[in-house]
């Protein structure tokens, strides 16, 4: 079984209200960032994780995990 990192950054967003361009804009990434993660394509660096704990406001665990041990 592939173990690979997985995020619930959309479902976080979304109980937000924030657009793609919103989240994106205040974490300093493009929008193209925030789909890529959402679609599970790219892991962010933990700099970019930690933003988007912080600004999600949720724990790390709760917003990145690691397939297969959730």
């Amino acid at each position: 079984m592939k173990h690979g990192v997985r995020n619930s950054v959309k479902v976080f967003r979304k109980e937000k209200g924030f657009t793609q361009d919103q989240l994106a804009e205040m974490i300093s990434v493009t929008r193209q960032t925030i789909i890529a993660i959402e679609k599970q394509r790219y892991e962010p660096s933990i700099g970019t994780a930690i933003k988007l704990a912080t600004v999600l406001n949720c724990s790390l665990e709760k917003l990145f995990w690691i397939e297969g041990e959730e």
